[in-house]
């Protein structure tokens, strides 16, 4: 049992896995920036789980938000940190708005960056914690019309599996989830279109939960998003692009 503290847990594969967590008795506490979803996240694990349950709402997107989330909660024994809030775009990387992929390398690199240091610091001096840093099937290639968002889950990847081997005999477990495409509000809000084969967040958070209690260090749900990662990276860059690229396209004849 501990306090699992789990950025973008409002809904999604943060959600989900926070009801996992709070199945097994561990306190949460959900950080994200919409007051009202944390609240109805609040609601729907305590009618599941009769566990504490905190909310804390917070851009983590601005300047020194990772400094000022674990200003907050450093003196609760944080047990769990799962870095899961993460933002991208879709589109001609020129087109794409400078001020918006600036800040989706804030959130999805230096926030987790930032919240990662502070809290291991503290996980390595008790001998025991677990850190989650949430990438993407993404990080694996790079991405055409989604350049920024792929590239900044390579950094999420290559950042933890370093950590990994770092903290090796300390009794610390960090690990990277790379989901697939997962059926979120992700693809609404990142101007892209839901491709045809995706897990839910249910499904995708249970596997997840499972292989973070083995000790796993890199966590790929799902034997297709295994499969594809064999498949030539040709083959790999090329697909992004033409399955991105048609859904610009249709965009452009609405």
């Amino acid at each position: 049992m501990g306090t699992v503290l789990i950025t973008g847990g409002s809904e999604g594969i943060g959600l989900e896995l926070a009801k996992l967590y709070a199945a097994d008795g561990n306190e949460l506490i959900l950080c994200a920036r919409d007051t009202v979803k944390l609240q109805e996240a609040k609601h729907e694990v305590q009618q599941l789980w009769h566990v504490r349950c905190e909310t804390i709402s917070l851009d983590l997107s601005e300047r020194n938000a990772a400094k000022s989330l674990y200003d907050k909660v450093k003196d609760r024994q944080i047990s769990t940190l799962i870095n899961n809030a993460g933002i991208g775009f879709t589109g001609k990387s020129w087109e794409i708005p400078l001020e918006a992929e600036e800040t989706m390398v804030r959130l999805n690199d230096e926030t987790l960056m930032s919240l990662t240091k502070l809290f291991l610091n503290d996980f390595i001096e008790r001998g025991e914690g677990t850190i989650v840093n949430v990438a993407s099937t993404g990080a694996f290639q790079p991405g055409p019309y989604i350049a920024g968002y792929y590239a900044s889950k390579a950094f999420v990847l290559n950042y933890t599996k370093a950590l990994a081997e770092e903290t090796r005999g300390t009794g610390v477990h960090v690990c990277c989830l790379c989901p697939g495409p997962v059926d979120t509000h992700f693809y609404m809000k990142s101007g892209g279109r839901k491709p045809r084969f995706v897990m839910n967040a249910e499904k995708t958070a249970r596997i997840a939960y499972e292989k973070i209690q083995k000790g796993k260090a890199v966590i790929v749900p799902g034997w297709i998003n295994n499969l594809v990662r064999v498949l030539p990276l040709s083959i790999r860059i090329a697909y992004v692009k033409k399955t991105k690229l048609k859904n610009l396209n249709r965009k452009t004849k609405r």
